[in-house]
């Protein structure tokens, strides 16, 4: 913590670098230390709600190559937490016959790529340090709460002029605070990627930067593909939805940096705008939507017919409402499904 904030000090540092520096650069940064997944964690996820999840993800891989007639391919997760999602993976398509397929994992974080190696050691898994390592055909590439823990910008328009975000130290207040400066350079892609309406843009330029890298892998074949689940909203506006999560709750992202996630809400109709500007086949549906689709209610039928507890079944019940219901993880949490359109 102290690392974090004598490095603010010595100048003021755009939000990016500040998010980045709480939550990756330091060794006492938030993803590089502490238990932060599940129950006992900061923030739950959905592979820890119910091995269902992965369970779901598994079979439409599976599906998504049957279907082409393909009984041989790879998966890369991209951030994959403690392991939990990868395991239930690999467990459900182990399960399927005639399947012949490779498991990869990148992962920024040394601390997370140092879990997964622990919970995974059983598995065959292979973790790369870059996209450019991967070279092999069939890919589909997963994550789940990726976009959102990358490090964004915050813009603002005030009367005709442009203006970023920065974090400072009030050495009078004694406290971390943040301020507008104007913006010199003006032909950040950004602008050319949104409504001329806004007055406020909350943006990952590393974000747009990744989704470029992947619309390179998804160019090498025609039958790779690109699977996420995120929170978020569609909408051509944005909104100011950073924010700081500590044991469940919503705090400021100054409060105890390095000790506190920060997050935001993706603008999926941005993401959307950089696939089409492609020319990718793009579709963007609720994780409610998602799941149904992909049949969780029946694997949910067939699961509780086989539990002899009831308690058991009730706690598998409850874990897919939250998952599915609309006005708990269903809606807020979306799901973008990029193919190659060639």
């Amino acid at each position: 913590m102290l690392k974090i904030i004598n490095n603010i000090k010595k100048k003021k540092i755009p939000l990016d670098d500040y998010i980045n520096t709480c939550l990756y650069k330091y060794k006492s940064s938030y993803y590089e230390k502490k238990k932060i997944f599940g129950p006992r964690g900061d923030f739950i996820t959905s592979p820890y709600i119910s091995s269902i999840f992965g369970e779901i993800i598994a079979i439409y891989i599976t599906n998504y190559f049957l279907e082409k007639k393909l009984y041989s391919f790879s998966i890369l997760e991209i951030g994959a937490g403690e392991g939990v999602m990868a395991r239930d993976i690999i467990n459900t398509i182990n399960k399927f016959k005639n399947n012949n397929f490779s498991y990869f994992i990148l992962e920024k974080s040394e601390n997370l790529k140092k879990k997964q190696k622990k919970n995974l050691n059983k598995l065959k898994v292979n973790w790369i340090k870059s996209l450019d390592d991967l070279k092999c055909k069939n890919l589909f590439i997963v994550s789940n709460e990726l976009l959102d823990a990358f490090p964004i910008k915050h813009l603002k328009k005030i009367k005709n002029d442009w203006y970023e975000k920065y974090v400072c130290y009030d050495n009078k207040k004694n406290k971390i605070i943040s301020e507008y400066a104007k913006i010199k350079n003006k032909n950040q892609k950004i602008f050319k990627l949104v409504s001329k309406n806004n007055d406020f843009i909350e943006f990952s330029p590393l974000v747009i930067q990744f989704l470029n890298q992947i619309i390179k892998v998804l160019k090498k074949n025609k039958n790779n593909c690109f699977l996420t689940f995120d929170y978020g909203y569609q909408d051509n506006k944005f909104k100011n939805t950073l924010q700081g999560l500590k044991d469940h709750k919503k705090v400021s992202i100054f409060e105890d940096p390095g000790n506190v996630d920060i997050t935001y809400l993706i603008n999926f109709n941005l993401i959307k705008k950089i696939f089409n500007n492609k020319s990718f086949n793009n579709i963007i549906m609720s994780q409610s939507e998602f799941l149904t689709r992909a049949g969780i209610i029946e694997r949910l039928r067939q699961a509780t017919n086989i539990l002899t507890s009831e308690k058991d079944k009730l706690k598998l019940e409850m874990s897919v409402d939250r998952l599915i219901h609309p006005k708990k993880m269903g809606s807020l949490f979306k799901c973008l499904i990029v193919t190659n359109a060639n």
